[in-house]
């Protein structure tokens, strides 16, 4: 998400609206945002209806994996802090482009707590879709 938000000026050229679902509270989620500043919108959906609807996975293995330590150790010594486990700690998520129809052109279903799609690959498929070159 930190590398998408680098890219806001070319988002919002490509008519495009972030959309960062979480399954957490209103104050985490809101605290999140205000950590990152990232300028996305955010969706809560403790039920994880949506998550459900997306096929994504539930895994305590694959989250507490060592790789996954690993990449936590580094973001706190970029200056994240670490917030503690909050909620479901086994729930995966994912990345997904979706049109205004409701059609789905990128699909992402993360495989740990650290799996993101190349930000290369979202931005190519978002300019695809508008018809836009480099």
């Amino acid at each position: 998400m930190a590398q998408l938000c680098r890219h806001v000026a070319e988002l919002a050229a490509l008519n495009t609206k972030v959309v960062v679902v979480s399954f957490g509270s209103s104050p985490l989620g809101r605290a999140w945002l205000d950590e990152t500043r990232e300028p996305f919108t955010l969706w809560l959906d403790p039920e994880r209806a949506a998550y459900r609807a997306y096929g994504l996975e539930h895994s305590l293995l694959r989250s507490w994996a060592p790789r996954v330590w690993w990449r936590y150790a580094q973001l706190m010594l970029t200056g994240r802090k670490w917030r503690g486990i909050q909620g479901d700690s086994g729930q995966l998520g994912g990345d997904f482009i979706v049109d205004r129809n409701g059609v789905i052109h990128l699909a992402y279903r993360s495989h740990d707590p650290t799996g993101r799609p190349p930000v290369s690959r979202v931005l190519d498929t978002l300019r695809r879709l508008n018809g836009a070159s480099r």
